[in-house]
């Protein structure tokens, strides 16, 4: 079996701040609120299972007097609900792998007052898997409070004042781009949101279209006087990357946020990312784990070349504003090493919610999904911003392949192994079954390699938790020591 390799999302996020007077900055707030307003009913319109276009209508007559306004209301809703229906789905994927470590540490405890917390946990995590599974069996989303939940409940405790939850509630807007539509200026991309860029000043600006209140709509027509003007900052190092966009007259997405009293702008678009697989260059392949990353370069050939490991612990420890720094700089520093060998594609792991959680809260904060997303989407863009191509494979068995069959041959770590197997496969190469591995598995006729990997890596689960459970020091065990613990018994 040869898996493929296919291209991640290429979208690229610009991040901006606009600078409003008195004046503009009042329209904005206000207009904020109008588009929240407008989001919240055409999520709960979509819950209830109406139709876009009748939704769109509704809140023409209700909010706005402006159907691309309304359509992006809608599509932002619609944004909210996949993510809710996603986050579903990863919850009970966690709870269900969290519970089967439950049962086993309870299988193997025999203290009465550890099994007594044991059994509190399995009940408390079976009633979250019932609410959650729920939603699945009857195809529903379920309810997202809009403001923030913490929030909601600081408000209810009295520690939050209904004018700061209302700003919560009504702090961006956001608006879809098309190719074909332009602004006030003549700026093709957006025909609400334009970005335009003055040669002589060197500096961008803003153009928002507001649409009057409903009762006050004189027209289809936009009029100047609709249009709010303010400067945009961009940071230097996205400039040149935002102006070659305009140029192109190509669509992007504007989303103006307030925090803590700036006004950010968001601008995002596609790369364009098309390059194909080059099985005449060097590859790399990436492993991200929770406190490294490993990146292996092979050669055309799929022989090895080089790997390194970009270490840091702290990235799972910190906060949510520091955790996407760290997580920026890594992936600078990875990127600036694959450009130092000549690395023109790279090839990671395509992102999977279904991991093994423990009981340990520990081990549940370092592996958890977010963590690695955020990691993933970091690399992704440092590397297409700097012209090298992305692509992604199936990420079955790789850490399985990589250290049975490479780390001891090639002296590398287990996650440098699997980056060795990741940046293969992205080069088309199929894993064939070691032949001292293939006797002991002794496959039936017509088994493929890719099965008998399969069937590998169920006895290396099973013979994992034995060693657990029979109390065996695991940590320094090589490959043979595996092999030998799992098929000792079959002869």
């Amino acid at each position: 079996m040869r898996p493929g390799a296919s291209k991640p999302i290429d979208m690229i996020t610009v991040p901006g701040r606009i600078y409003p007077d008195a004046i503009a900055r009042e329209e904005l707030v206000s207009f904020m609120g109008r588009f929240q307003a407008a989001k919240r009913s055409a999520y709960q319109a979509l819950r209830r299972g109406k139709e876009a276009g009748e939704i769109v209508k509704a809140l023409h007559e209700k909010f706005f007097p402006n159907a691309r306004w309304c359509q992006w209301a809608v599509e932002d809703a619609k944004s909210t609900i996949e993510s809710q229906q996603e986050l579903v789905k990863m919850y009970v994927s966690d709870l269900k792998a969290k519970i089967e470590k439950s049962e086993e540490k309870l299988e193997r405890t025999r203290d009465r007052l550890h099994r007594q917390g044991i059994h509190a946990r399995l009940n408390k995590l079976r009633a979250k898997l019932v609410y959650w599974q729920g939603f699945l069996e009857r195809d529903e989303v379920p309810p997202a409070v809009f403001g923030g939940k913490k929030n909601l409940l600081l408000l209810q405790e009295g520690k939050l004042s209904k004018e700061e939850w209302r700003e919560l509630r009504s702090n961006s807007f956001y608006s879809v781009g098309q190719a074909n539509m332009k602004g006030l200026e003549g700026q093709h991309g957006n025909a609400n949101t334009e970005i335009v860029y003055h040669d002589l000043t060197g500096n961008f600006h803003l153009n928002v279209y507001i649409p009057p209140e409903p009762e006050n709509k004189t027209g289809r027509r936009r009029k100047k006087e609709e249009w709010v003007t303010v400067p945009l900052e961009i940071p230097a190092r996205y400039r040149n990357l935002l102006l070659q966009h305009l140029l192109k007259g190509e669509a992007y997405t504007v989303r103006v946020v307030r925090k803590d009293g700036r006004l950010e702008c968001l601008i995002s678009f596609p790369l364009g990312d098309t390059a194909p697989v080059d099985k005449d260059s060097v590859m790399a392949g990436i492993d991200l784990n929770p406190e490294v990353a490993a990146v292996t370069v092979v050669s055309p050939d799929g022989n090895f070349k080089a790997s390194r490991c970009f270490w840091c612990p702290e990235l799972v420890h910190v906060s949510h504003e520091k955790r996407e720094w760290l997580a920026g700089n890594l992936a600078k520093e990875i990127a600036a090493w694959l450009k130092d060998m000549c690395v023109k594609q790279v090839a990671l792991e395509e992102l999977s919610f279904a991991q093994d959680h423990d009981t340990n809260r520990y081990f549940n904060r370092i592996t958890h999904n977010f963590c690695k997303k955020l990691l993933f989407n970091r690399i992704v863009v440092a590397l297409r911003k700097r012209g090298v191509a992305v692509f992604t494979v199936s990420a079955r068995f790789t850490s399985l392949i990589g250290y049975f069959k490479y780390a001891e041959t090639c002296g590398l770590s287990a996650h440098q192994a699997a980056a060795l197997v990741i940046a293969r496969r992205a080069l088309g190469y199929a894993e064939k079954v070691p032949q001292d591995i293939m006797k002991l598995l002794s496959p039936k006729e017509g088994w493929r390699h890719f099965r008998l990997w399969g069937k590998l890596f169920g006895l290396f689960k099973a013979a994992r938790k034995r060693a657990a459970r029979e109390g065996y020091l695991i940590r320094r065990w090589q490959p043979e020591d595996w092999l030998v613990f799992m098929f000792a018994k079959t002869g």
